[in-house]
């Protein structure tokens, strides 16, 4: 099987990016039709530097260890021809398509593809990835944009323990729902992610049962 490039995208590559290519590194093995390699790196990262400790601290809570995780500057080294790249705000899709205009069809922003891979699921089955990701930017096309930042990922360096929340169950619902779609490639029966939301005792619970709780069709991480 093809292995497909994601590329998660975030400014520092300290708290958002690591998180959510964590977050689908450790579950998206599961599908007998969808091998990702998954890598994150910042728009305005500083090399080297570690997840901070408030992300460090959130991901153990879902079962992840960022300890050895290391900042990466984001470069037209990086992004390939036929990269699929996820971007926390709509401001670093924009620097994505400055370094690389030839992925101006498969660049989105986290929440804009959770949404558009659900919508298209809900739709009719998809095959494969690259099916995915050409249905998801032709959906995108065809349907008005969010108003002001609803595509957004906030961004909770520094900000008070709301503000972090807001920014987990942002990107654990994308990621929930991404992972939902990805389930749905293996056949109809899979479904496409709208049970309810799983609690993180539950989510740890479910991983310790089962290593992995995407076979819980469209499960919610948050």
């Amino acid at each position: 099987m093809i292995a497909h490039r994601l590329v998660i995208v975030c400014t520092a590559n300290m708290i958002r990016s690591p998180f959510v290519a964590g977050m689908l590194s450790s579950r998206v093995h599961s599908s007998p039709h969808v091998r990702l390699q998954i890598e994150s790196a910042g728009t305005a990262a500083r090399p080297g530097a570690s997840a901070t400790a408030e992300v460090q601290k959130i991901a153990r809570a879902y079962g992840l260890d960022l300890g050895d995780h290391r900042a990466r500057r984001l470069d037209d080294g990086i992004l390939r021809a036929g990269d699929t790249v996820l971007c926390a705000e709509r401001v670093h899709r924009r620097t994505v398509l400055d370094l690389r205009p030839d992925l101006v069809s498969s660049v989105f922003t986290l929440r804009e593809f959770a949404r558009c891979a659900e919508a298209v699921c809900a739709e009719g089955a998809v095959s494969d990835w690259t099916h995915l990701v050409r249905a998801a930017g032709r959906y995108r096309l065809a349907t008005p944009g969010r108003e002001g930042d609803a595509d957004d990922v906030v961004d909770p360096v520094n900000g008070p323990p709301a503000l972090w929340r807001d920014f987990e169950r942002q990107a654990t619902l994308a990621v929930s729902t991404i992972l939902g779609a990805i389930s749905a490639l293996s056949g109809p029966s899979s479904g496409t992610g709208s049970s309810t939301p799983l609690t993180r005792r539950e989510y740890r619970r479910r991983l310790d049962e089962t290593g992995d709780v995407t076979r819980s069709s469209g499960c919610r991480l948050g």
